[in-house]
């Protein structure tokens, strides 16, 4: 008997072919044979840990996480409360945020941001500052022994010839208003060695937000200790909005908005005063808007009564300057030449060009000829 007689008589390895022939297929005789494959189970990993979660409990673990997250940044949330324009939104971020500054306050959780911070050098407005508030706006203790205010006797504003050896030391600053401004004067002093000037433009910047800029304390720390022999400034384009006095909001039409605007202003112009200063107040020009105009009229008068009662204190009244041709907003000259931006209320290069003679002039009328204010 034969291997294929062997496996057909017993089936091993033997299937019908398509015309009832036998075919077979032999294992080689070395080759194992396989044990016949048992039914499997599908086998998982162990999940007995991480068991799916009833979704209630994956929520509240999402919201403790937030509530935790909220805690830690609480100083941020209530600066960013803060920040807002005054009025009921800023209201009610603000009432939203306090619950978050009282717990992370009491937990002490909202301090790790603030040491963060801290290693970054970087300022931190805690939950409990409101810098907007009336209280908030006050000149800052100089830090270093300011000078002796002149006597009755002598002028307010000291006169002198500088030369470029020993130049007119001046500092000119204030909002948006002053970017063009600070470029046209320093353009315009190139050829002027005798008189060194400083600027400083800080955009969206005033007196009614020092929560976004603090100029008192600025002035404190960075402009007064160079003992500037004339200051020049320029706010109000970014001042016309609400303000919260002693926890209540007003706008710059209430009479309670216009006083402490009045009373900041006569805070900024007193901290100024030096020995012999002179300090060169830029009024606000007619703006192409005529709400927003007459604003700033407002605002313009503001100046000139503070200015008047300070000696040390010149209005230069931009509105002439700037609106030579017509009583009112004046886009260009009548050579065409553009005095304001196209958004009706910032200078353009000749407007900045023109304001910027009228203040180097001032300045030297008043402090290099010694002449009386216009």
């Amino acid at each position: 008997m034969t291997d294929a007689d062997t496996r057909r008589t017993t089936g091993q390895g033997v299937h019908p072919g398509p015309h009832g022939e036998q075919h077979g297929t032999v294992p080689p005789d070395d080759v194992p044979t396989r044990p016949r494959s048992e039914p499997r189970s599908l086998r998982y990993h162990d999940l007995a840990g991480s068991r799916p979660q009833p979704a209630g409990r994956v929520l509240a673990i999402g919201a403790l996480a937030l509530f935790l997250a909220a805690l830690l940044n609480a100083d941020g949330m209530a600066e960013l409360a803060n920040r807002q324009q005054v009025g009921w939104k800023r209201d009610v971020a603000r009432v939203a945020v306090a619950p978050f500054c009282a717990v992370g306050g009491l937990t002490r959780i909202k301090e790790i941001r603030g040491a963060i911070r801290d290693a970054a050098d970087k300022t931190t407005q805690g939950c409990d500052q409101d810098p907007s508030g009336a209280d908030s706006f006050v000149a800052p203790t100089a830090t270093t022994t300011p000078a002796e205010v002149t006597g009755p006797t002598e002028p307010a504003v000291a006169t002198r010839a500088p030369t470029a050896a020993d130049p007119l030391r001046t500092w000119l600053g204030g909002d948006s208003m002053t970017i063009e401004l600070s470029q046209s004067t320093e353009e315009l002093l190139t050829d002027r060695p005798e008189i060194a000037i400083t600027t400083h433009p800080q955009v969206s910047s005033g007196l009614t937000r020092p929560d976004f800029f603090d100029w008192p304390t600025y002035f404190a720390e960075d402009v007064l200790p160079e003992q500037p022999e004339a200051v020049v400034v320029m706010f109000g384009a970014n001042d016309s909005q609400g303000m919260e006095i002693d926890g209540t909001s007003y706008q710059p039409s209430d009479p309670e908005w216009q006083e402490e605007y009045r009373r900041r202003v006569g805070v900024v112009m007193d901290q100024l005063r030096g020995d012999g200063r002179l300090v060169l107040w830029v009024g606000q020009p007619h703006m192409a808007d005529d709400g927003f105009d007459e604003r700033m009229g407002v605002l313009n008068e503001i100046y000139a009564s503070e200015a008047e009662a300070r000696p040390w204190v010149e209005l230069l009244d931009s509105r002439e300057v700037l609106s030579p041709d017509q009583d009112g907003y004046q886009a260009t000259t009548a050579d065409g030449e553009s005095l304001r931006q196209s958004d009706g209320v910032h200078l353009d290069r000749a407007g900045a060009a023109l304001l910027a003679e009228a203040v180097v002039e001032a300045v030297t009328a008043r402090v290099v000829e010694g002449e009386a204010p216009g």
